[in-house]
């Protein structure tokens, strides 16, 4: 795949000039455009059901001549979860965060919870979405609060991402969590984030973000390139890139 830098008010522009192109066979979305390219699918009415119900999009792909979307962050992140750590029934899971990847993570892990999931925001969410996702929200001056009884927390935000060096958890409240619960980071760049790092001093198991990454984009290629290719034979040959 081939990186493409733009700014928001081209991004439309690019979409239909892509969709035009029969050699486009479809590529993946990244922040901050992965709820403008679901507004412009949506009206489209070319997503799937679990895309729809997750409300952003980090893959595009040719279909009978036209640009569909779909989400594989959600599906990326429960499974390498679960290679881990196995299953995560009767737990109790806090999401930090309620952006493209927020929502796709929500979605995917509120199906095995049975909605014992909290989610928090540093901006409010819209009523709609805890309703119609069947969401318990948090308001973010709230979370110290609830940490004692949470069993999994996941960094969904884009705080400790890159050179950005904050926590969404406060050093200060990590003594709210017991050791031994689960702190997953999806970030992937870097490796170790604040908030892994206070995670791994407070005695947390932890899990970062890069197999996620790696995953997420495995299922994309497969669904760019409706591959019959088996998931393992894609990841392999990623490794020698």
């Amino acid at each position: 795949m081939i990186s493409i830098d733009i700014k928001r008010k081209n991004l439309i522009p690019i979409l239909n000039i892509l969709e035009k192109d029969l050699n486009f066979k479809g590529g993946c979305i990244t922040i901050p455009f992965k709820e403008d390219v679901f507004n412009y699918l949506n009206k489209k009415k070319r997503l799937d059901q679990i895309t729809k119900k997750i409300g952003a999009v980090n893959c595009i792909y040719r279909k009978n001549n036209k640009l569909y979307g779909a989400n594989t962050d959600g599906e990326a992140a429960r499974h390498v979860f679960e290679k881990k750590f196995g299953s995560f029934k009767k737990k109790e899971c806090l999401i930090l965060g309620y952006g493209g990847v927020g929502k796709a993570v929500t979605a995917f892990f509120n199906e095995k919870l049975n909605h014992k999931i909290y989610v928090s925001n540093r901006t409010k969410i819209k009523k709609k979405h805890v309703i119609k996702n069947k969401i318990n929200y948090l308001d973010w001056h709230d979370i110290p609060k609830i940490l004692p009884k949470i069993d999994i927390v996941i960094n969904c935000t884009s705080l400790g991402f890159d050179k950005n060096t904050k926590s969404p958890i406060k050093k200060e409240d990590f003594k709210f969590i017991k050791r031994n619960k689960i702190i997953f980071d999806v970030i992937y760049k870097p490796i170790q984030t604040k908030f892994l790092k206070l995670a791994k001093i407070n005695k947390n198991k932890t899990l970062n973000g890069l197999e996620m990454n790696k995953i997420q984009a495995i299922l994309a290629i497969k669904k760019v390139l409706k591959s019959s290719v088996k998931f393992l034979e894609i990841k392999n040959a990623l490794r020698k890139v």
